[in-house]
């Protein structure tokens, strides 16, 4: 009995200390659940991460993006009746009329911080020439940044079908694109506003005030300093969504995908318990330094020294398990075929790939340190004593020629002299 207990002991400690830390769900009541580090994709934490649901109003992360990507935030746009009618029965609004005017910047803003509906199709029909050619790009550009479970069938997130398909996302793909929205200079210093106020228009005499419907950006934590975003998302099918991120005095930021949530206000403490796990088990680490030695390699056809030194272009950082040591990381290195002379100070002749086992963290390239000049040909085969032989003669001739010359000449001197003084003594 003992020996069956002991064999069970130990299959247990083995399989728990083989569990890589990503592996371990949480203590959170969602449907779908991730945790991403925004400089590398690395996923921290996930659960159900790839299972398409839907998202709500997480799906204005997409139209924001196109609208900053496709659309001019500076021109004038015209609220249609459309965008109005298509806002849905219980969708968030801020009361735009149909003719009003009033810049793409703030409709943008409106959509991001209020969650307003309307403003989506005002997007929608300002960058695409139909609701349906807006729908595509959308999706265009999802799989274009690698998301694989979403299919968009409107801007603003509402739980509708068209043609039979369904308007899901997944919490990955909806963490991949906000990592590409949160590299927009736009889109971050939008979303992490907590109010806005749009300026009267033709229709409003008075600014209209909005407070931000993301109240995560109002929370403290001891594990990070900042709260930088993004969006919420609600409908009775899809439940409480967010996508948030948040970052620490050492610039580690982290984007968290909650989806799924029973009640309302228990997505944004979900999502916070997500971010301050990866906060509390993970640190921004140097990994590598800028101009650190990398590699030397041989420049076929060099003149002079042919062995040229490689060096990291810029510093690496990412996010490891707090007690992970650089030893413990693999460096690819993989350098360009063909090199040859002339290289110049600078050039990028390859690149090292850091790993966390079989996880990819990311690749800085490697530069040149110094330029390696070209070594010239002979353009002939006469050697400096065949060519000293043959200028000889032609150094005999260019004397000879200067010789008779200056003989002419002086004859030609000498001839008017004498003549000079034979007409004197006639006289």
């Amino acid at each position: 009995m003992k020996k069956i207990f002991f064999i069970i002991l130990m299959l247990t400690v083995a399989i728990s200390t083989n569990l890589p830390i990503n592996a371990q769900p949480l203590n959170i009541p969602a449907r779908a659940y991730i945790l991403m580090d925004f400089k590398t994709g690395q996923v921290l934490c996930e659960y159900n991460s790839k299972t398409p649901l839907h998202p709500a109003s997480t799906t204005k992360i997409m139209t924001g993006i196109l609208a900053i990507e496709y659309g001019d935030l500076d021109s004038m746009v015209t609220v249609s009746q459309s965008a109005i009618d298509n806002i849905g029965l219980g969708g968030m609004h801020i009361g735009l009329i149909a003719g009003e005017r009033l810049k793409l910047i703030h409709i943008l803003n409106a959509l991001l911080v209020r969650s307003a509906n309307e403003t989506a199709y005002i997007i929608a029909e300002n960058v695409s020439s139909s609701h349906q050619e807006f729908f595509d790009l959308m999706n265009k550009r999802a799989k274009e940044l690698g998301a694989e479970c979403t299919n968009f069938v409107n801007p603003s997130g509402m739980d509708n079908t068209s043609d039979g398909h369904l308007h899901v996302s997944s919490a990955y793909d909806l963490a991949i694109m906000a990592r590409h929205a949160m590299s927009l200079p736009e889109f971050r210093e939008i979303v992490k506003k907590t109010y806005y106020t749009i300026p009267p228009t033709n229709k409003h005499d008075e600014e209209i005030f909005l407070n931000t419907s993301n109240q995560l950006l109002f929370s403290e934590s001891k594990y990070y300093s900042e709260v930088t975003g993004i969006k919420t998302g609600y409908t009775d099918r899809a439940l409480a969504n967010l996508v948030s991120s948040a970052k620490d005095e050492t610039g580690m930021e982290l984007i968290a995908v909650v989806m799924g949530v029973e009640k309302y206000k228990d997505v944004f403490n979900y999502s916070q318990q997500l971010l301050e796990y990866g906060f509390k088990n993970y640190s921004l680490t140097h990994v590598l330094a800028q101009n650190s030695y990398a590699e030397t390699i041989h420049v076929p056809n060099a003149s002079g020294n042919s062995n040229l030194d490689l060096l990291v272009s810029e510093d690496f950082r990412c996010v490891l398990p707090k007690g992970t040591e650089i030893k413990d990381l693999s460096f690819e290195k993989n350098i360009e075929k063909d090199i040859t002379a002339p290289v110049y100070k600078g050039d990028i002749l390859g690149s090292i790939e850091i790993k966390n086992g079989q996880q990819s963290l990311g690749k800085v390239d490697l530069i040149a340190t110094r330029t390696v000049e070209q070594k010239l040909s002979h353009r002939s085969s006469e050697t400096p004593d065949n060519t000293t032989k043959k200028s000889i003669p032609k150094r005999i001739l260019n004397g000879t020629i200067i010789f008779l010359i200056a003989f002419i000449l002086l004859r030609i001197t000498l001839k008017k002299i004498s003549r000079s003084i034979i007409e004197k003594n006639k006289f």
